[in-house]
């Protein structure tokens, strides 16, 4: 016995009459309620009363609905319809969206096929492009009643669209149908009409040269004519005796388009995909260049830093061989290069460089520029600071700024700029110095270093030496304990400098398990002669020397050791401290 089959799900009730009521008000959540209701009957018998509403706001509506993907479960009556009514009326606003969206339902794939050869005899691997089978969505009612679909609607409909394949094929068959026959009939409303729908291509619908071809209406309108093309029932596949590469511009009803450059240099400006502004730019360069150097200064400035890519590479074209753009304010410069696309900075900056003098460039923005990573304007930065000097307090504080530049090629150029700049001063202060030694990239520190050498005014300065007592980087450290080594063979060599920082400074080195190997065994040694000229500092100074008894390392633990036997020995009164601190050590 067959089991009873559950009545399909219906939208009409309270739940109908609410989206009714959004429809009549013209509300924007009307289009996302309507997408919700899945009984095909319903939506079919809305499609008449929809498209014959004269009101803006059900227009407005039906655009919405149009340009949003035809995944909405059981809408196949309600788009059918549409479609039919809109295509009888002679209505181009609707069927240029019709003629995007279906385009859209059909997205092949790449794969491979293995296929007998009957002249070798054998099997072999070949590329096929095919679409996908499962990409329907289910027509049965049934399907779509219950929680789990609501709760799992958007993971349901992911890649699946209404319509059988062959139909969606057909669809998008008759939508470019309507354009081309507009075009025979209705010549004057065909540029107008394609134009409409070409700006509502994007990028995502041509992610790659395969997903272009998929766009059955946008290569007809583009390139119907192109010998790298041929066309079949199921799409556009490349000739056996083309590549992708060749297509260039060849339109359909190419004389309608010549007879105006306007509504091709509108694709150009305002057109979201760029196959389609490529071929505006094409068209324009081959048929109307003149429209092109029309462009104002301004306006070329201002698609610099357009979104558009096309455009940018128009504007650099132009801008390089026109004249007057020492007339463009530096501000305006300054803030263009900044935002344009990394991969014209060296173009751009190099378009700046010979329109704006250094003079003109104030110091602070100099310093900003070259504060930036990208190296192009990093360098345009350099090239503005040459030849300046810091007049005020502010400016003077904005260089030690370029301790932190971005740019890492330049960096060292940068900071070697502002330590000759800042010598060069007549208020000079050694305490400058410590801005660079205490900056966080090595090769920072590393000119803060060779600048503290060779300027006596900042190398003699007591302040900077017990500043840099207290660095936390290793490669001042070293070098300091390099700097006392030196200073302690003079006579009272150690004496001007604080010796709580350099007790600090010793344990900091010898408490260093991965760098400072080399300079262990002289900070043992001058840390054993401090002891045996203060012995009342014992106490504090030899726990750090138990540190370098306890290494496995030869030099410093042969240092520690010899330096401990021979303070006992001369202060025997100090064994049972040395006892205490050392007790792993055995005394004869």
């Amino acid at each position: 016995m067959a089991k009873d089959k559950k009545p399909p799900p219906t939208n009409d009730g309270p739940a109908w009459e609410q989206l009714r009521r959004l429809f009549q008000v013209g509300s924007p959540e009307f289009v996302e309620v309507l997408r919700q209701r899945v009984s095909a009957t319903t939506l079919a018998a809305f499609a008449e009363t929809w498209y014959t509403d004269t009101r803006v706001e059900a227009r407005r509506l039906l655009f919405a609905y149009l340009e949003r993907p035809f995944n909405a479960p059981r809408h196949e009556p309600l788009v059918k319809r549409l479609f039919k009514f809109a295509d009888n009326a002679g209505d181009d606003a609707v069927m240029a969206r019709f003629l995007v969206g279906l385009d859209r339902l059909v997205r092949r794939k790449r794969g491979t096929a293995t296929r007998w050869d009957p002249r070798t005899r054998s099997h072999e691997t070949v590329e096929v492009i095919y679409t996908p089978p499962d990409t329907t969505l289910s027509r049965d009612d049934r399907a779509y009643a219950g929680a789990w679909f609501t709760q799992n609607r958007e993971k349901f409909t992911k890649g699946r669209f209404l319509f059988s394949v062959p139909t969606r094929q057909y669809l998008r068959r008759r939508a470019w149908r309507y354009f081309r026959r507009l075009g025979k009939k209705h010549p004057d409303r065909y540029v107008p009409a394609v134009c409409t729908a070409l700006k509502f291509y994007t990028d995502a619908d041509v992610p790659d040269a395969l997903a272009l071809l998929d766009n059955w209406g946008l290569v007809h309108v583009l390139f119907h004519h192109s010998p790298a093309l041929e066309s079949r029932p199921t799409g556009w596949f490349v000739s056996p005796t083309g590549t992708i590469q060749q297509l260039q511009p060849e339109p359909m009803y190419r004389q309608l388009w010549l007879r105006s450059p306007e509504p091709i240099f509108d694709l150009l400006v305002n057109a979201k995909c760029r196959p389609v502004c490529l071929w505006a730019a094409k068209m324009l360069r081959q048929h109307f260049p003149q429209r092109i150097a029309q462009v104002s200064l301004d306006q070329l400035l201002d698609w610099l830093v357009s979104e558009n890519a096309v455009l940018n590479d128009l504007a650099i074209e132009a801008l390089e061989r026109i004249g007057g753009l020492e007339a463009v304010p530096v501000e305006k410069w300054l803030k263009l290069i900044e935002s344009a696309r990394p991969d014209l900075l060296d173009r751009i900056c190099e378009m700046v460089a010979r329109a704006v003098k250094p003079d003109q460039v104030s110091f602070t923005d100099a310093v900003r520029l070259a504060m930036q990573r990208p190296v192009p304007l990093a360098r345009l930065g350099m090239a503005f600071l040459q030849g300046k000097k810091p007049a005020t307090t502010a400016e003077v504080q904005s260089i030690f700024a370029l301790r932190e530049a971005q740019a890492d090629p330049l960096r060292a150029d940068l900071v070697k700029w502002a330590t000759t700049v800042l010598a060069e001063r007549s208020d000079f202060s050694p305490q400058w110095v410590l801005e660079f030694l205490d900056g966080r990239h090595e090769d920072v520190r590393d000119i803060g270093w060779e600048w503290l050498q060779s300027d006596s005014r900042a190398r003699d300065d007591v302040g900077v030496w017990q500043r840099m007592l207290e660095s936390p980087y290793d490669n001042i450290r070293l070098r300091l304990v390099g700097i006392l080594e030196d200073r302690a063979k003079e006579r009272d060599g150690l004496a001007k400098f604080s010796m709580e920082h350099v007790r600090f400074l010793w344990a900091t080195v010898l408490l260093n398990i991965t760098r400072g190997s080399r300079a262990k065994p002289f900070v043992v040694r001058q840390i054993m002669d401090r002891v045996a000229t203060h012995p009342d500092e014992a106490g504090e100074l030899l726990p750090i020397i138990a540190v370098a008894l306890r290494s496995c390392r030869g030099p410093e633990f042969r240092a520690g050791l010899s330096g401990v036997a021979s303070f006992v020995e001369r202060n025997p009164t100090r064994r049972p401290l040395v006892e205490a601190v050392f007790p792993e050590l055995s005394w004869n």
